[in-house]
């Protein structure tokens, strides 16, 4: 029987890779070990000037993607803005995420939010008038976390079912000790608020570390903090760390900091979790709430340095606490797994 094809649909950002990326190349991987016929096709994506927005959807928009090379493409899979323009008789969109910039984070100055900029309020107008269009196209409306459906049914009034799933390393993630530093991993980005936990730092136990894994524009920023609240001899900055050094860091953390602003999905909280560890968030960080409880598998805090480094204290000095709250974590997420990803969306092509 011949293989159906798919594309899975991806808008790059050149030189920067995160949790987007390892999503559609995951997705992609699944779907050709389960039979299909899968390729990743992904465009370059540029968020400014105003015009490279609707630049973009038009883009995507004037692909051909009804066959190749002679051969009927299936079914397109589109995931964040704005692959979902693409024109297709059998579209299904698992949404990562909209331009966030044109709905909640839209008044944000700190992340140039379009009303916060020159005509941006009309190119909002326009991503929003497209996404109510485009969005509707789709067969099937899925989504990657509750918080991103809540978002397209607040904004857009657009129906959609969440789909969970699994981070890369799945069924390699373990846990060997709790040990004397706390872990932060991910891209050094403003809403990835790393800021707070390097603040934390001096109200919490001087024996605490705190290991900061990952690459990003705050990093210059992120390391003159430590600097100017003289904690920079306890805060390790890894950059990049390999799959073998990221089990390993998880394996031996006390606990995982993860506390982003309105969080879409977020790896980190499952990595965490399967690996045993509780967290530390935030009680605006997103899709992150949607996998822990506060006090049982993570301390829910207001974004503020000091509750987080109360939480630290009462974590570093007491491990069993933490092995009990990685233990309840660990069982709320070690079922989530890629078969019903897959079955629901290539169900039109079954």
């Amino acid at each position: 029987m011949k293989k159906k094809k798919i594309c899975v649909l991806h808008a790059q950002v050149p030189f920067v890779r995160g949790g987007a990326e390892l999503l559609v190349e995951n997705l992609t991987r699944e779907l050709n070990e389960r039979n299909f016929d899968a390729e990743l096709v992904s465009i370059p994506f540029k968020w400014y000037p105003n015009n490279s927005l609707i630049d973009s959807v038009l883009a995507w928009r004037m692909i051909d993607l009804s066959e190749t090379n002679g051969n009927r493409i299936d079914l397109v899979i589109g995931t964040k803005f704005p692959t979902y323009a693409v024109n297709h008789e059998n579209k299904i969109l698992w949404l990562v995420h909209q331009f966030r910039e044109a709905y909640d984070l839209c008044d944000n100055k700190d992340y140039a939010g379009l009303n916060t900029i020159p005509e941006g309020a009309k190119t909002r107008s326009k991503i929003i008038d497209l996404d109510n269009k485009l969005i509707p196209e789709s067969k099937e409306i899925y989504s990657i976390s509750k918080n991103v459906t809540n978002r397209l049914k607040k904004y857009n009034n657009i129906d959609s079912i969440p789909l969970y799933h699994p981070p890369m390393h799945m069924g390699k993630y373990n846990n060997e000790s709790y040990g004397n530093y706390i872990l932060s991993i991910g891209r050094l980005d403003m809403k990835k608020r790393v800021d707070l936990l390097i603040k934390s730092l001096t109200y919490s136990d001087k024996s605490v570390q705190a290991y900061i894994a990952g690459k990003g524009p705050e990093l210059d920023k992120l390391q003159k903090l430590a600097y100017d609240l003289q904690v920079e001899d306890r805060v390790k900055f890894l950059g990049f760390v390999n799959d073998t050094d990221l089990l390993k860091l998880y394996a031996n953390a006390f606990a995982v900091y993860f506390a982003p602003v309105d969080e879409d999905y977020g790896y980190i909280t499952l990595e965490a979790l399967l690996s045993k560890k509780p967290l530390i968030t935030c009680n605006d960080s997103g899709g992150v709430l949607e996998f822990v409880e506060d006090e049982l598998s993570a301390y829910i805090v207001n974004s503020n340095e000091i509750e987080i480094g109360e939480k630290i204290n009462i974590m570093y000095n007491n491990k069993n606490k933490c092995k009990d709250m990685g233990e309840y974590g660990y069982n709320n997420v070690k079922d989530i797994s890629w078969d019903n990803v897959i079955d629901r969306l290539t169900q039109t092509i079954r």
